[in-house]
């Protein structure tokens, strides 16, 4: 359990999604809504390409405007999808109405991004099962396989049980949600922590954190990616002509596995110098108190010395006060004379 220490009060993990979720039923609500998001995404774009099947015929000559049509519907879905992830961050109070200007930020434009061309791939990828479907191809059976797998299994089932728990306890209290991988609303919440997460009270990192969660996330999607882009690829070479949408789903789905590669390795590397910082400055303290050590070791054993020098110094010598040596011999020199 994290926590952090402000002026006379110390919140955990769990006591700040309890309030910042307050607006939204409390951090239990706020799960379940993401929860609901992210299964009605599957829903919808598994319903969508049924309805639409004619355009996903394996020779389709559909008129422009039935194209339009159909674009018009999938650009709705998408921006339909981000305004609801949105909402939730809005209820939780970081993002006021009007304010969508924000996004234009830095710092909003990487999730952005890759959260379009997710949900666009996730989209592409399940109308291809259509597609080479109806032109008699085996590979559909494969794309259908690599979607059960890396889809179902491993990000809506193996994930959502996970959030729920909070990867068995390994992440801080509540932050679980971080596993269902809305990165508009990881990002908002990590912009307004009064802690970090990821810090350790021991010497040693966690093996669990959130940024390397997040990242195991990315990766799973990266192996669908990479599966979906060898099938259609193998499609598209093994067809007699060149299918328009299946060559627009290997660009999306490229796109996406280089966004998330290039995403990953960048929190790798930032962790990774941020790791190194912290050891230099941890090597900096060592040799200061070491030589601080050493110093105060010499200046006992200059002390000691001295003290040992004056002991075996004559008290006449010894005594500040006494007679020099020059004074002590010229009175012993008269004392001579006058015998």
């Amino acid at each position: 359990m994290c926590a952090w220490t402000g002026p006379g009060r110390e919140v955990s993990s769990k006591a700040f999604m309890d309030e910042l979720c307050s607006d939204v039923g409390g951090y239990r609500a706020f799960l379940r809504r993401l929860a609901l998001q992210y299964f009605g995404w599957w829903v919808a774009i598994a319903g969508v390409p049924a309805v639409f099947l004619d355009h996903h015929r394996c020779e389709s000559s559909m008129p422009y405007l039935a194209w339009c049509l159909y674009g018009g519907t999938v650009l709705a879905m998408l921006v339909m999808a981000v305004l609801m992830e949105l909402t939730i961050v809005q209820r939780l109070g970081l993002l006021k109405a009007g304010e969508l200007h924000v996004l234009q930020e830095r710092r909003w434009r990487r999730p952005l991004a890759s959260t379009v061309l997710w949900k666009l791939d996730s989209y592409t990828d399940m109308a291809f099962v259509f597609i080479a479907r109806d032109c008699g191809s085996s590979l559909w059976w494969a794309s259908l396989a690599s979607i059960i797998f890396c889809t179902v299994f491993c990000q809506m089932l193996f994930n959502t049980c996970f959030a729920c728990s909070d990867c068995d306890g390994e992440l801080p209290e509540s932050f679980g949600f971080v596993l269902l991988d809305f990165k508009l609303v990881n990002t908002a919440v990590r912009s307004v922590l009064p802690f970090d997460p990821d810090a350790s009270d021991l010497p040693v990192a966690k093996p669990v954190t959130l940024k390397s969660s997040a990242n195991l996330v990315g990766l799973e999607k990266v192996v669908g990616d990479v599966a979906q882009v060898c099938i259609q690829s193998l499609f598209l070479m093994s067809a007699s002509a060149p299918h328009g949408f299946v060559i627009f789903s290997v660009i999306v789905g490229a796109l996406n596995g280089c966004l998330s590669i290039a995403l990953i390795a960048q929190d790798a590397l930032q962790e990774e110098s941020a790791v190194q910082a912290r050891c230099a400055r941890s090597w900096e303290v060592d040799r200061e108190l070491e030589q601080g050590t050493v110093l105060a070791a010499l200046a006992g054993e200059v002390k000691l010395v001295e003290e040992g020098t004056s002991s075996e110094m004559p008290p006449v010598l010894r005594d500040p006060g006494g007679p020099s040596p020059e004074r002590l011999g010229r009175s012993m020199n008269d004392d001579m004379a006058m015998l």
